[in-house]
């Protein structure tokens, strides 16, 4: 911790660097409680040790049981420091008693209250979630920022990303984005048009700036209206029908489901896997539950035959109760439509593409088959014709929607 109370209950903030007079003046000088939970704190510093207080003895108190790295002091320190520059009411290490928490930093902004972590270690989700749910329950806003040196790259556009990390995206289902920072480069960074392929695969635009030039009021990033990633996407599709069975679990029940239908991972239809507006919702593999889709509504749908959204809706609810689709929390999206959104959203690319039509609100008319090809030729043959011809509908289906444009198609 960075901020203690004396005796006398007036506050006081270690600066970054201390001599060994002043330090020595300092531990004699006063006593010093932590502000959460009233123990007495010492001063901790020396030539590699950051200044900072901790509890003199073994405590239980919350603000504690999470070690601060030196990477997470100088981060919160910055990030306080890069507020208080810029002229906004900001408190380092504000303790909520009616909650019982403690927020790095407190920013107070246009009249609303901002509590800011930034968070170097992980921690379990349910701590994740209940915090932030704290936070809200007393009018405050959380934002979450993700210490910059946890992210994987893996190319231009690709990044892995755990479970813990996805619960950091923030903004919208239309508009999410994650926050990163790096205190030792003093870069605040951020990745935005979020397109998942799989529970840890995400392709994103990744931006970073410092933050001396960024003040904060432009922080926000600005909404994305490109979809650069669908070459890598394709790539990325076909990697997993020649190699994703070498990593299943035994008993797998969609590989399981998958032999039953006579489909293997590499003659999935050309149409399954791809990409939809809302799909970060879900957590299981777009190529996973579109193929679920196809299984247990369009297989054995002749043209001409009907296909109804309700029983679309009961076999996609009847999945997720089974765990075969699962779901991300998302704690920090606003604005989330039902989770069986992106369903609604791949049924409307296919009447886009012509492979089904509307006859009446919930019911569709079956106008052409999947494409089911059977050797490795016709997997590229199929593959190519059908990204050539509905590329630009794939791209626009999930660029972020114009300013004026409703974000739910009807």
């Amino acid at each position: 911790m960075l901020t203690a109370i004396k005796k006398d209950g007036t506050w006081m903030t270690l600066p970054e660097r201390i001599s060994a007079n002043v330090l020595a003046e300092w531990r004699k000088s006063a006593n010093y409680y932590c502000p959460c939970c009233k123990m007495e704190m010492s001063i901790k510093a020396g030539n590699v040790r950051i200044p900072h207080f901790a509890h003199k003895n073994n405590s239980s108190c919350r603000a504690s049981s999470e070690p601060e790295s030196a990477y997470h002091l100088m981060g919160k320190r910055k990030l306080f420091q890069w507020f208080l520059s810029h002229g906004y009411q900001v408190d380092l290490e504000a303790y909520f008693p009616e909650i019982k928490k403690r927020a790095d930093i407190l920013a107070t902004i246009g009249g609303n209250r901002y509590a800011i972590e930034f968070q170097c270690s992980v921690i379990p989700e349910v701590e994740f979630i209940e915090r932030t749910r704290a936070y809200q329950s007393v009018g405050i806003k959380p934002i979450w920022i993700l210490a910059a040196k946890r992210l994987k790259r893996k190319s231009m556009y690709e990044f892995s990303l755990s479970r813990f990390q996805w619960l950091f995206v923030s903004g919208s289902w239309h508009h999410p984005f994650l926050w990163m920072y790096c205190p030792e480069t003093n870069h605040l960074s951020v990745l935005k048009n979020l397109t998942p392929f799989s529970p840890r695969t995400v392709f994103a635009e990744f931006t970073s700036a410092s933050l001396k030039l960024l003040p904060p009021s432009r922080a926000l990033p600005q909404n994305s209206f490109r979809f650069p990633f669908l070459p890598a996407w394709r790539y990325k599709r076909k990697d997993w029908s020649l190699y994703r069975v070498k990593t299943a679990r035994r008993n797998d029940p969609f590989f399981e489901e998958l032999y039953l239908h006579h489909i293997t991972p590499a003659t999935i239809p050309i149409e399954v896997g791809v990409p939809v507006r809302g799909m970060l919702l879900i957590e299981t593999a777009p190529i996973e539950w579109q193929a679920w889709f196809y299984m247990d509504v369009f297989q054995e749908k002749k043209m001409g035959e009907k296909i109804f959204m309700a029983n679309i809706i009961h076999f996609f609810k009847k999945r997720s109760k089974k765990g075969e689709i699962k779901f991300r929390p998302l704690p920090l999206l606003h604005e989330k439509p039902p989770l069986e959104y992106p369903v609604g959203q791949y049924i409307k690319l296919l009447e886009h593409m012509g492979y089904i039509s509307k006859l009446e609100e919930g019911v569709f008319k079956v106008e052409k088959e999947f494409s089911l090809p059977f050797t490795s030729d016709q997997v590229q043959m199929m593959e190519k014709f059908f990204y050539d011809k509905h590329k630009l509908m794939l791209e626009k289906g999930n660029i972020q929607y114009n300013q004026g444009e409703h974000p739910y198609l009807s």
